[in-house]
């Protein structure tokens, strides 16, 4: 019998009684949750290519969405989980999901502020492999420290922080401990511009130094933003320099992140770039696209640094009862120390949503990726260097009253390969009932909008 990845919710509750702590004695400006529970159906449970089983599941989720900002706190507490009972025993009972959550208490008002950050989910373990139950670990990335805000003058800045992180996977030997300082010195342009010259470095020690080689990443760069009525954009330029064991390496930091209003019901969202990062820091800032899930993050196959050129774009659009986003990524990393892990992967994200009438809502959510392995790694190990991924998922919405939702998803997911065959599909039907704090139906005024 294959070992089973059960999933442990440990690292999470440090998470989030860490960021409750700070939030201890105030009032949530904002508080979105929503709970269900129900029966699920799925037409081939380990996602294999023939010779598929159906699987019976009972099925309970949570999602909530916490905010609060005062003068002494920001916090935030965003998470979506979902735990499932294989009725069959196909697997074990697990609980899957994503927590991301900050907070920051003001030591000194404007000046002295202490954070508590934390990062909790899934990583695929074998990235050739489908991602059932077996094929996924915990990873929980952690960190804590000052920082400080001071003013140079009527126009200039001096800002520092000072972190210390704590990286732990549940299967992969990848557990790490992260010292981090930056350091940016800044001139206010207008009310709305600034321009500042940053440094942060950081050193990552692992706790099992026989296959890991410790670290120290250095950068160095120019940051200019600008806030205008109806455009932010924030540039970063300068460079990075990795020293790991005794190879070290130097690149470009090339980074733009840029939102436009196009009007008052649509938004446009980019950002593209180049850094060096590693599998911990990406897991950590991993951000979800149009459908609005984080799934489970890429598998960390090694813990060296690469280099990742990135580009994302986004569109959003809402009205009082459509919404629609498109999300779409490509992203090419690249390893110095070993290039036979290089991938690309890129695709795209869509999600419709309908509120048909007063009662009833209706949403179209759809996913498309490919990612692209150098082909002498995966044929090493006889595995398909380049794999589709497709998702399309209809989701029928019944609300009644304040907060009862009746809910049906119907899903087809399939993975299709080239060169060793691990293609599969399937499909899945989930039929839940729950409550939702912000659920009060829409008053339908204009059917067109």
């Amino acid at each position: 019998m294959p070992t089973r990845a059960r999933v442990s919710a440990g690292h999470l509750t440090i998470g989030i009684a860490s960021c409750l702590a700070l939030a201890a004695g105030a009032s949530a400006e904002t508080f979105d949750y929503g709970i269900d529970a129900g029966i699920a159906e799925t037409s081939n449970v380990s996602l294999l290519p023939g010779n598929t089983v159906s699987q019976t599941m009972a099925v309970a989720d949570v999602d909530f969405d916490y905010k609060e900002q005062t003068r002494l706190l920001d916090a935030s507490l965003k998470g979506n989980f979902s735990y499932i009972d294989y009725l069959q025993n196909a697997y074990d009972r697990q609980l899957l999901g994503r927590f991301d959550g900050s907070g920051r208490f003001a030591l000194i008002p404007e000046r002295l502020t202490w954070v508590v950050q934390d990062a909790f989910g899934q990583s695929v373990l074998d990235p050739f492999t489908p991602t059932t139950p077996n094929n996924l670990e915990n990873v929980n990335y952690f960190s804590t420290g000052p920082d400080l805000a001071l003013r140079l003058g009527s126009t200039g800045f001096f800002n520092a922080s000072a972190r210390y992180a704590r990286t732990t996977y549940a299967t992969s030997p990848f557990n790490s401990n992260r010292l981090q300082g930056s350091l940016a010195v800044g001139l206010q342009l207008s009310a709305r511009s600034t321009v500042s010259l940053n440094g942060d470095n950081e050193r990552v020690l692992f706790e099992n130094t026989t296959i890991n080689t410790d670290f120290n990443r250095t950068n160095a760069f120019v940051r200019y933003t600008q806030q205008g009525a109806r455009t932010e954009i924030t540039a970063d330029l300068g460079a990075t320099r990795i020293t790991q064991g005794n190879d070290s390496n130097t690149g470009a930091l090339v980074k733009l992140d840029a939102i436009r209003k196009l009007s008052s019901a649509a938004q446009l969202v980019g950002s593209a770039g180049r850094t060096f990062t590693d599998a911990s820091t990406s897991f950590n800032t991993l951000q979800s696209g149009a459908i609005g899930v984080v799934g489970a993050a890429p598998a960390a196959v090694t813990s060296d640094t690469y280099t990742s050129d990135f580009a994302s774009l986004a569109w959003n659009y809402k009205r009082s009862r459509t919404t629609i986003d498109l999300s779409a990524r490509f992203e090419k990393d690249d390893y110095q120390l070993d290039p036979t892990l290089d991938v690309k992967r890129g695709g795209g994200e869509l999600r419709l949503d309908r509120q048909v009438t007063r009662i009833f809502n209706a949403e179209l959510l759809g996913r498309y990726f490919r990612t692209d392995y150098a082909d002498t790694f995966v044929t090493q190990i006889q595995a398909s260097p380049r794999y589709d991924d497709e998702l399309i998922a209809t989701v029928l919405s019944l609300r009644y009253g304040r907060g009862l939702e009746i809910k049906l998803r119907l899903e087809h997911d399939a993975r299709v390969t080239s060169g060793f065959s691990n293609s599969y599909k399937d499909n899945r039907a989930f039929l839940t009932v729950g409550y939702r704090s912000n659920n009060t139906p829409p008053e339908i005024v204009d059917p067109g909008a």
